[in-house]
């Protein structure tokens, strides 16, 4: 699929210098590239995280990419990279939405963590995807250093999880609150509360099966029973090795195909992406890069933090879904940071999956 020996693509397509590549990639590890990008961000340095991906089930082509600015708020971009609407509301570091089970004016429901308020914030989704700050639905955890962010969904109703750098996990129970004039509102109720042994982020709940996928970033990843009624035990998946996954194990997000489909980790100290089965016992299917596209002259993806993919997204461009990276080196041409939009099916095609 690259044009170059992996060793030269990993020299000149991932967006930093030979001696900035301090861990090796993977055993075996295959190479994919982006087929489109998004504008750079605004705010300068290390701000662009996390993102979450909005499908138009009526027009896939129509779909968004929702990503946070940790300087200023939420931006959302098209497929092919415009940005569509900047949401100023503060330090957000993660993302992530669901959909409403009605057909009304609100096809989803976003949530964000405010640094800047130590906070949880709500955005509904219209019918366009456009996003709607609900402002008096700000949800103050009383964390110190709000970090990560995913939200579920069960009978219960719409939870968010997130967490604090000092190892602390909140699961937040949304409750709809009536009289809020045209904008839906929601009061937060904490129902759980539990702790890593260090530092997590990234996160991703399997709402279906009620599975919390979460990242201790210098550990490696551990599995939680998502239901807040069940007990915390936190299972081991997979370690930090140096070899598959380097620490910081950074974003996490499901391929859904089905009852089936597949977990993809960001391990970012070799600037690669681990791919495991979704469901039990969650085999190792193989570990990818995301390297240059010489033709379409979009540089690789390193040191990522989010990633988001979905396969329901399915167009010319995306025959079998989309996966979202964000770039922690956006290099051409130099610019500040980016995500980067990798089409599921080359990496399908390159682990044989």
């Amino acid at each position: 699929m690259n044009k170059f020996p992996l060793v030269i693509v990993l020299l000149i397509s991932l967006g930093s210098s030979a001696n900035e590549i301090t861990q090796l990639p993977p055993p075996n590890v295959k190479t994919v590239f982006p087929v489109a990008e998004t504008t750079p961000i605004t705010s300068r340095g290390d701000a662009a995280d996390d993102t979450a991906i909005w499908v138009d089930f009526n027009d896939p082509a129509s779909s968004l990419i929702v990503g946070t600015d940790k300087e200023k708020g939420i931006e959302v971009y098209s497929l092919d990279g415009k940005n569509v609407q900047s949401v100023e509301v503060g330090r957000v570091n993660n993302v992530d939405l669901r959909l409403f089970n009605d057909e009304g004016s609100w096809s989803a429901l976003a949530a964000a963590s405010n640094q800047s308020t130590n906070s949880i914030s709500l955005f509904s989704i219209d019918q366009k995807g456009i996003l709607h700050w609900l402002q008096a639905s700000e949800i103050a955890t009383g964390l110190d250093e709000i970090y990560g962010l995913c939200m579920f969904k069960n009978d219960f109703g719409f939870q968010v999880f997130v967490n604090d750098k000092d190892g602390r996990y909140q699961q937040w129970l949304l409750l709809t609150v009536e009289g809020y004039s045209e904008l839906p509102g929601f009061i937060g109720q904490l129902v759980r509360e539990f702790t890593v042994p260090s530092q997590p982020e990234g996160c991703v709940a399997d709402d279906e099966n009620e599975k919390l996928f979460l990242g201790v970033e210098a550990e490696g990843v551990r599995i939680v029973e998502a239901n807040h009624s069940m007990p915390v035990e936190l299972v081991s998946l997979y370690d930090t090795d140096d070899e598959v996954l380097t620490a910081d194990i950074e974003g996490m997000s499901l391929y859904k195909a089905g009852e089936e489909g597949f977990l993809i980790v960001s391990s970012q100290g070799n600037n690669s992406f681990a791919v495991y089965d979704r469901l039990p016992p969650n085999s190792y299917r193989g570990s990818f890069l995301v390297t240059e596209n010489l033709d379409a002259n979009i540089d690789g993806a390193a040191e990522t933090d989010g990633v988001s993919a979905s396969s329901f997204v399915q167009t010319d461009l995306f025959p079998s879904g989309l996966l979202v990276v964000q770039d922690g080196f956006n290099t051409h041409p130099r610019e500040k940071q980016n995500f980067k939009l990798v089409s599921w099916k080359h990496v399908a095609d390159a682990l044989g999956i």
